[in-house]
């Protein structure tokens, strides 16, 4: 693969920079008031959950400050490493135990 440039104007990285901490915060809102109102027994499907949603968000950020498509290539293999350990994590927790 060619190590194209990704050309994205300044002013539109900007704008999807300000998009994804709107997200984060609209999210950060909803975890707060979703943990008041589950039972103790939620909490850690939860926190799986808000896990998720931080791998994805910090994920959308280092796509934006990407220069070029290797490095894109390179984000989204770790994105999706991340998201297997995530999983994986997640499955051993909530398999019922013999």
């Amino acid at each position: 693969m060619k190590n194209q440039m990704v050309e994205v104007p300044r002013d539109v990285r900007e704008l999807v920079a300000k998009t994804i901490d709107q997200t984060e915060k609209a999210f950060s809102f909803f975890f707060q008031q979703a943990s008041l109102a589950l039972p103790p027994s939620g909490d850690l499907a939860l926190s799986f959950a808000e896990q998720n949603v931080a791998t994805a968000l910090e994920y959308a950020r280092k796509l934006t400050a990407a220069h070029d498509m290797q490095e894109v290539v390179a984000l989204q293999g770790d994105f999706l490493r991340k998201q297997i350990e995530h999983a994986s994590k997640f499955m051993r927790e909530f398999t019922p135990k013999p």
